[in-house]
């Protein structure tokens, strides 16, 4: 029963880091090209919509990623393992303090059409590209580390039964 709980949490912290990495993804290689253009009057359909829904979303998602990578790391202690369970947890972390202290700042600027006009939008926007870069560079590295712990793990269907 221990090793399918364990499992369960491994499960969700992938959930979550895979619904991080790939919003981040599309962000960089779908949206940005098109955010470039925005202008004030539809920077709020455009920009506002999507980053307060993926907002909503991750409100409730990373606390739960919390606690599940403090399981990963204490579950793994005294194993190699606890490496990867480490880096998982450290990335949601800085994942978490890029975007609260560094990215939300800027999302709220943009929302409330705190800049100066086009002229004031583009590089609020540009610098909120680059500080997501950060993001799609430790989701993409704490995607990958809960994926080698799962697989490194193996036998998934056997911690079932």
């Amino acid at each position: 029963m221990k090793e399918a709980l364990l499992l369960v949490n491994a499960l969700y912290f992938l959930f979550g880091a895979t619904m991080y990495m790939g919003t981040m993804w599309v962000l960089r290689f779908f949206l940005y090209p098109t955010w470039r253009s925005l202008t004030p009057e539809n920077v709020g359909d455009h920009f506002g919509v999507p980053t307060t829904l993926a907002t909503t979303f991750f409100t409730v998602v990373v606390p739960l990623m919390f606690v599940s990578g403090i399981v990963l790391v204490w579950s793994e202690w005294g194993e190699w393992y606890v490496v990867l369970s480490a880096v998982c947890l450290a990335g949601i972390l800085v994942l978490t303090y890029v975007g609260q202290q560094l990215i939300i700042p800027i999302n709220k600027r943009i929302r409330a059409g705190d800049f100066d006009g086009p002229a004031g939008l583009t590089p609020l926007l540009l610098k909120w590209m680059r500080l997501n870069d950060i993001r799609f560079v430790g989701s993409t590295l704490t995607w990958a580390a809960i994926v080698w712990y799962i697989v490194a793990k193996g036998d998934l269907l056997g911690a079932l039964e």
